[in-house]
């Protein structure tokens, strides 16, 4: 009977707890962006700054050519949140080769906080990374990963690297 009573009361506490987002990776690649864009001041971030807009896949990719203006990323799915909570509090963690920044320091990555607002406990949005200045151009392993709750949620890889100019025949 004790036995009974005790499984009882712990199938309601476990039926309080709500459950761990699910997150998934949509699409991967390099992008360029369709119309406006805006231009944010990120201290944080290697450049300083994050450019937002719309952008369309380019090509499905994890091997990154390095071009000055190539934006690359992934599009994800966050779901399985209770419908009535409004934002998701994440971590974006983002390691990338050594670079050496104008002003003499250097970055291997950086991280922020993102709060992401919800629609019926999911959300849809992107990141990635434009590559816009000289000392950005570094061939390397680029890795971008989401943390919930200091957890890891979503994690997504690059490789840049220099193409091969086109020889002429």
């Amino acid at each position: 009977m004790k036995q009974a009573v005790l499984l009882s009361v712990l199938l309601m506490f476990a039926s309080e707890v709500p459950a761990a987002p699910q997150a998934s990776i949509l699409e991967y690649g390099y992008y360029r962006f369709a119309g406006d864009t805006e231009r944010l001041l990120r201290p944080s971030a290697t450049s300083g700054y994050v450019t937002r807009g719309k952008a369309q896949l380019v090509k499905k990719t994890q091997r990154i050519p390095l071009q000055k203006g190539r934006l690359f990323g992934f599009r994800f799915r966050i779901e399985g949140i209770d419908r009535n909570v409004g934002v998701i509090p994440l971590q974006l963690v983002v390691k990338h080769p050594e670079m050496k920044k104008p002003d003499g320091s250097t970055s291997s990555g950086y991280r922020y906080r993102m709060d992401l607002k919800l629609t019926n406990g999911m959300v849809e949005d992107k990141t990635g990374y434009r590559l816009n200045e000289d000392f950005e151009m570094v061939e390397g392993d680029w890795s971008f990963e989401f943390l919930f709750m200091n957890k890891p949620l979503l994690k997504q890889q690059f490789t840049t690297y220099r193409q091969e100019p086109e020889q002429e025949p």
